[in-house]
């Protein structure tokens, strides 16, 4: 199994589809920015409190994918979206040969 980390992630043709889908039917409901601007910033503020309470480097780079990923699940809908994207996540991540326990955390984190 490979350690996946964001920047592969971010690579990742469906993952950026489903972030800007997901955007752009949000912003038909009247939402602000949930696109790759805002997955970005989640990213970086999940990564920085786990870096702050001394958590691995390896907790800290799932942290950041999980923050990354957390709003895919919008694509299809805004409500269980956090459902939706945990599961959209198991097939991305299980299919870029992610570890299961790590895939687990990431998706228990969405």
């Amino acid at each position: 199994m490979k350690l996946l980390t964001l920047e592969d992630v971010k690579r990742n043709p469906a993952v950026h589809a489903y972030i800007v889908g997901g955007n752009d039917h949000l912003g038909a409901l009247g939402y602000t920015d949930h696109g790759l601007r805002h997955a970005g910033l989640v990213s970086s503020i999940a990564k920085n409190i786990l870096e702050r309470f001394h958590f691995s480097e390896r907790e800290q780079e799932l942290a950041a994918i999980a923050g990354y990923l957390h709003d895919i699940g919008n694509v299809v809908s805004r409500y269980y979206h956090a459902q939706v994207g945990a599961s959209l996540s198991e097939r991305i991540l299980s299919s870029m040969g992610m570890e299961p326990a790590e895939v687990a955390i990431v998706m228990g984190a969405i």
